[in-house]
Parts: C-alpha cells; structure tokens; sequence
C-alpha cells in the first residue's frame, strides 16, 4: 500500500504518473471513440511524415488522465487494460448513455461485490479495455 514516503522524492530521483499508450487502427474511430463519445482532447499528434497516410501517434486527456494512442501498432500489439479514476462516475455514465452514438451503453457495476458500485468497463474499438472507476480523492 502507497506511503508518503513512495509520494515523495528519496534517494534523489521521484517517480512521476504514468502514461499507458494504446493500440489504435482506424484514426476516424479512434477520434469518434476517445473525443467525440468519452470527451477527451488532443493535447498533440506526431506522424514521421507529413502525408495523412503515415501513421498518427497521439495525446489525448480529460482532466488529470493521459493517453497515447498509437497508429503504429500491428493487429499483434497486445491489448492494453487501463483504470482511470473518475470523482462523480455515475455521473460520467449518465453523460455517456445520453449520448446517440453506435457504442454500447455503460453501466456502472460493482465488481468485488462490496454493496457498492465502483467500475464502469468499456472496450475502445482497438479491443483495450478502459475501467474507469469510483474514486474518492483524484
């Protein structure tokens, strides 16, 4: 379990957040899925060449959560699972199932069985699986 001692710096070198990069296949999806459904947005995007037919690397965020996509990956790139924190999650599940998309509709459900729902599980279309979840402090 985290410390204030693994929150700090010690022996001269911290740890910062880490940034998970998902497989990604179809830039048209990729934006419908990631900004025009869940609401993030582009922070920057790179290809090697200048031509839209290289392949797009990008950042996207919402709020304190960052992703890379990767249009560099091959149908052999591992799947990535990704949990990301969510405060109001009921809410951001209301904000989904209003949406008129092709996507299914999230439900908020209560993976441990605790009496309490904590986790919403969505695959993106590139198969990653994003369980964005119920947390109290972000």
């Amino acid at each position: 379990m985290p410390t204030d001692q693994y929150n700090n710096s010690f022996g001269g070198f911290q740890f910062g957040s880490s940034i998970p990069v998902l497989r990604m296949f179809n830039e048209i999806e990729a934006r419908a899925f990631y900004l025009d459904d869940l609401g993030f947005v582009v922070d920057w995007e790179h290809r090697f060449q200048a031509a839209l037919s290289s392949p797009l690397y990008m950042q996207i965020s919402q709020g304190k959560a960052v992703l890379h996509l990767n249009g560099h990956a091959q149908e052999d790139t591992p799947v990535a699972e990704v949990r990301i924190p969510v405060r109001g999650l009921e809410d951001f599940c209301q904000y989904l199932r209003a949406k008129e998309t092709n996507y299914a509709k999230p439900s908020v459900v209560d993976p441990r069985y605790e009496g309490r729902n904590a986790d919403m599980n969505i695959y993106d279309p590139f198969d990653n699986y994003l369980v964005f979840w119920e947390m109290e402090d972000i």
